[in-house]
């Protein structure tokens, strides 16, 4: 008896991680046909059928014209994507002046954006700030169906437990502020929240999910006032987005990925080398944005060459006022690179700018959505649990 239960339970699991194996591989390639589906995931033509009869009946996925059009003998294949309409998501970005807000469909294309203006959000203004806005976009959206929600902090945040572990620009410095339960407990569609730079390469993620970019450093300059009570000046911010093995990398206390100049000098007012004059100067002072760009070249040379980053991509406000970006920080990369060759490693400028966290948000609840469940990671199928309603998706 316990060896049927045991084999009828291995059996629910393998199809479980095979529906969403199909799922996500359809969403990274929209138009892959079911053929190239079973050669790509070594799956046979039974197991695939049923799954994508499922698929078609939860009206998640649709057939559409294929991908490979190559003339074959035989029936002419049919492709297969996640249908557009099916609902939508929404990426939220807080900041010192407000709350930015992008809509995407379920391809990652931009439906619309928001700006929420907001004299300085502090931490008891927080979930009444975030309500107004996803109500404002809710009415915009009317019946059209919202799938979930992505909210980008800056700071440091507990991804996995929803906590706002610190964030000087939104006051919270000595107690945490508990996002999950203050929010998504209370909200009607499930959410993840991540701070500004994770959020960005999130959006890498899925923006790139066809490629499947494993290892890359995404870095985000912002250059805004911070809380009041702790800055009077504008200030000028690095966060670093970490990708190892096609995953962002948290570290154990979630505090991975913030920088700090290895230079000392007592007078430094922020992450940078730079005095309260360089600050103030910085905006319309090309050597000293030159200055801080190049210093800072020489410390990303560091990572990338030390963790082998394959890609880095350069978003937020410095890399459009440096001249050739790209150019000083290949410089400063062979420079650090120890071997007789130039290091391999492609520079991105990151174009979206102005919502670019906002949209890596949303970029992040889809890259959870579609994720492949691991033994130790339920979220994703937990999640379309959610969408459903609890419907039991695997009775097949």
């Amino acid at each position: 008896m316990n060896t049927v239960k045991n084999n009828n339970s291995s059996a629910n699991i393998r199809r479980q991680y095979n529906f969403y194996r199909i799922l996500r591989a359809i969403w990274q390639e929209n138009g892959v046909s079911r053929k190239e589906l079973c050669g790509k995931l070594n799956l046979d033509k039974a197991t695939m059928s049923t799954i994508v009869s499922l698929l078609l009946k939860l009206d998640i996925v649709e057939e559409i014209k294929p991908n490979n059009k190559s003339v074959q003998p035989g029936r002419k294949p049919i492709g297969l994507g996640i249908r557009t309409g099916f609902g939508c998501v929404i990426g939220f970005e807080f900041h010192v002046n407000g709350i930015k807000a992008v809509v995407k469909n379920m391809h990652y294309e931009t439906i619309e954006t928001f700006n929420f203006p907001h004299q300085r959000i502090k931490a008891d203004q927080i979930k009444p700030a975030f309500f107004m806005a996803y109500s404002e976009v809710k009415k915009y959206l009317k019946d059209k169906p919202i799938i979930g929600v992505g909210v980008a902090i800056p700071g440091v945040v507990n991804h996995e437990k929803g906590i706002i572990s610190n964030s000087w620009e939104l006051g919270i410095v000595d107690k945490p502020y508990d996002f999950q339960a203050e929010i998504f407990d209370v909200l009607d569609i499930p959410g993840f929240i991540d701070n500004d730079a994770n959020s960005c390469a999130w959006g890498i993620l899925t923006k790139n999910r066809k490629k499947e970019y494993n290892t890359f450093l995404y870095t985000l300059f912002s250059y805004e006032p911070v809380h009041e009570q702790y800055h009077e000046d504008d200030n000028l911010s690095l966060g670093l987005g970490i990708v190892v093995d096609g995953k962002p990398y948290f570290g154990p206390d979630y505090t991975s990925g913030e920088f700090q100049t290895m230079i000392y000098n007592k007078d430094r007012l922020n992450q940078f080398d730079m005095t309260a004059k360089d600050q103030a100067a910085y905006k319309t002072d090309r050597e000293i944005q030159l200055n801080v760009f190049s210093d800072l070249s020489k410390h990303l040379a560091l990572l990338i060459n030390f963790f082998n980053f394959e890609h880095i991509f350069l978003g937020g406000d410095i890399p459009a006022l440096v001249e050739n970006p790209q150019s000083i920080l290949q410089g400063a990369i062979n420079r650090n690179w120890p071997y007789g060759e130039n290091k391999s490693c492609t520079i991105h400028i990151d174009e979206e700018k102005e919502m670019i966290t906002a949209s890596g948000a949303a970029g992040m609840f889809l890259e959870q959505m579609f994720t492949v469940p691991e033994l130790d990671h339920n979220r994703g199928a937990l999640t379309w649990q959610k969408v459903f309603n609890n419907l039991d998706l695997y009775e097949f």
